[in-house]
């Protein structure tokens, strides 16, 4: 048995299990029958079996240099170290839809112990099913991960080195796969809702699937900005990438679907808005998967150009047309008949999806204008960060504020009490902008200071408010903590509120300077005193590389370094960050002495508060999780006496 075998063995089981499965699944549901729907239950693990094994003999390949496999050939070398080395299988075409694959099984495992009713956990199964017949039938046909090569060579190319020149590259793509495939039972449920017509009930189902994969999307999202920061030595975090984008898209179609969910939990409204926003979401993930596989754009994160960017685009069009298609069929049944009140809750978590929606849209005509001007007129243009920064800040100012009083309004019509909540937040928010701007910070930022310290203030208040309710009540005020759907949804709103903050102050007053410094010379810059005190070369064997030693007053000895990889022209920077509080201290290595190692050119970039960006994703990650961390129920009237 080699790798190829067994794997190629794994993509037809899998591929074979999920047609068996979703012709089960469709029988079930026609006939009605729970004979077929248990057997189609029963193909749930063994497909997953197949794809882990598939993605196991993935790995045994590159483990053992097997280099008859062309995707190992490809992307793999015998220096690459053993982290390279495992993380390979997700580095290019092939291996990243068997990623992909495996987890779109392991989904669908979890999905199928979750007890429905017959007629929707067939539709469920059958939606699920179908996906995977999509990706294994990609690897069993056009892009196989276990192609053979008649005359393999000794040793391959090695991945990308965009890829490994940083350990952050084992965590983002996975975390970023975990959160698109994870969109994909939402979109099952609301499939299924639509074609049984039972329209309420998939909402609070399906939730929960929605906020993992958010989580998840989080996550990977906070993660893909660190490694840009810390790999592509810009000293920038977002660029408005194209394939930056195509994973902005479902993250914030996903934000959406998750306020407007409350809604329909709990005042049965918004079904329409729901499962479009569902719908769009999980199309935005096959969008932003077509971007970056077909080679229809170039970034730092596409692969090259191959032959599955039209398949892509056929899922696409196919996923949108069969959520929106069933949503035409049954508009008429899940129309809103209730009149809402703008000063009210569900209008503010409407309003706020409206929000995060348009942003979508405003991203999506961003990142096609280019290629449609190119595919239809001949012409290049391009609509770059300065494009999306100017319309992205008014929409985000206006999801702080909403952020901020969405929460304390209630349903349906505003009480007296409320009003002077308002009042009060607005005060902070005046304040804390005029303070910014005594202390001489642009609008903007002195903007994005006002509204952090609303945020903050709205947290608070409603925090109080719980609290008090519980000792009215006769009740321990620290059980306001077991309410983990409020608190956790509290802490990413703060942690939202503060990575605004971030943005803002690292976008405004970012510093940057450059000089040629010779051994011995002195450089004070930034509020940082730095000394060179020599440039050295490594071999590290599967690259080279050279470093600058500098002696700084604050933080001691920095060492910056630029990597040269075999299959590249040009180096890497391998930047040297200082984080702190106030300011990151961004150093880099641009130029150097080749013959005497005498001097070496350096690059300081100063950045505000950027530290707390890197804290709010983690907050975000917290809270998420405390909102999903199961709990056992406690009697939390106990001792209180029943009058």
């Amino acid at each position: 048995m080699t790798p190829a075998l067994l794997g190629n063995l794994g993509v037809s089981l899998a591929l074979a299990f999920s047609l068996l499965g979703l012709a089960l699944s469709l029988l079930a549901y026609h006939q009605g029958d729970g004979r077929f729907l248990r057997g189609a239950k029963a193909l749930v693990a063994p497909a997953f079996l197949a794809a882990l094994a598939a993605f196991l003999a993935l790995e045994w390949a590159l483990i053992t240099h097997d280099f008859s496999v062309a995707y190992v050939a490809r992307n793999h070398s015998v220096q690459d170290p053993l982290w390279v080395t495992l993380v390979t299988p997700w580095a290019a075409l092939e291996g990243s839809i068997l990623l992909w694959g495996l987890l779109q099984t392991l989904y669908t495992f979890l999905a199928s112990r979750k007890p429905l009713d017959p007629w929707r956990a067939s539709l469920v199964l059958a939606v699920l099913f179908g996906i995977q017949v999509f990706f294994f039938g990609v690897m069993a046909t056009i892009a196989s991960p276990f192609q053979t090569l008649p005359n393999p060579p000794a040793d391959g190319t090695g991945p990308n080195p965009l890829l490994q020149n940083h350990w952050m590259m084992a965590v983002h793509p996975v975390l970023m796969y975990l959160g698109f495939v994870g969109l994909s039972v939402p979109f099952a449920y609301a499939v299924a809702a639509m074609v049984a017509r039972r329209y309420q009930t998939w909402v609070g189902e399906t939730r929960w699937w929605t906020l993992i994969a958010w989580g998840f999307l989080t996550a990977g999202k906070v993660a893909g900005m660190w490694w840009s920061y810390e790999v592509l030595g810009w000293g920038g975090y977002w660029a408005w990438d194209p394939v930056e984008n195509a994973s902005f898209i479902p993250w914030l179609l996903a934000t959406a679907f998750l306020h407007t969910a409350i809604v329909q939990e709990t005042r049965g409204a918004f079904k329409a808005w729901n499962f479009a926003f569902v719908t769009l979401a999980f199309a935005a993930t096959v969008l932003g998967t077509f971007l970056t596989r077909s080679g229809v754009i170039q970034s730092v994160h596409a692969f090259a150009e191959g032959p599955v960017g039209p398949v892509f685009l056929g899922f696409f069009l196919l996923s949108t047309a069969l959520g929106l298609g069933l949503l035409s069929r049954v508009s008429r049944e899940v129309r809103d008949t209730v009149v809402f009140r703008p000063l009210s809750r569900e209008g503010a978590l409407l309003l706020g999806a409206f929000f995060f929606a348009g942003w979508a849209l405003v991203v999506v005509l961003g990142t096609f204008y280019p290629l449609l001007v190119e595919a239809f007129a001949g012409a290049k243009v391009s609509v770059g960060a300065p494009f999306f920064n100017q319309v992205s800040a008014p929409i985000g100012a206006g999801l702080l504020l909403l952020m901020g009083v969405g929460p304390l309004l209630p349903w349906r019509r505003p009480r007296a009490e409320v009003f002077r909540n308002l009042y009060l937040l607005l005060g902070v928010l005046l304040l804390g902008t005029l303070g910014g701007l005594l202390r001489g910070y642009t609008l903007g930022a002195s903007l994005a200071v006002g509204l952090f310290l609303y945020n903050t203030a709205a947290i608070l208040l409603l925090v109080r408010e719980g609290v008090l309710a519980r000792v009215k009540a006769g009740l321990s005020p620290w059980g306001f903590l077991a309410n983990r759907r409020r608190v956790g949804s509290l802490v990413v709103h703060f942690a939202v509120a503060l990575m605004g903050l971030g943005i803002a102050f690292s976008q405004t007053y970012r510093l940057e300077s450059e000089k040629t410094l010779y051994r011995g010379q002195a450089w004070e810059v930034g509020g940082v005193r730095m000394e060179l005190l020599g440039v050295r070369a490594l071999d590290e064997g599967r690259r080279f590389a050279v470093e600058a030693s500098l002696r700084t007053d604050r933080f001691g000895e920095v060492r910056p370094r630029l990597h040269f990889y075999p299959q590249m022209n040009s180096p890497l920077p391998a930047p040297k960050v200082v984080y702190t509080p106030g300011n990151d201290y961004y150093f880099l290595l641009m130029d150097f002495d080749r013959e005497k190692g005498e001097w070496a050119s350096i690059r300081l970039i100063v950045t505000p508060l950027v530290f707390w960006m890197w804290v709010a994703g983690g907050l975000m990650a917290l809270g998420t999780l405390y909102i999903l961390w199961p709990v056992a129920r406690r009697e939390e009237l106990k001792g209180v006496s029943p009058a």
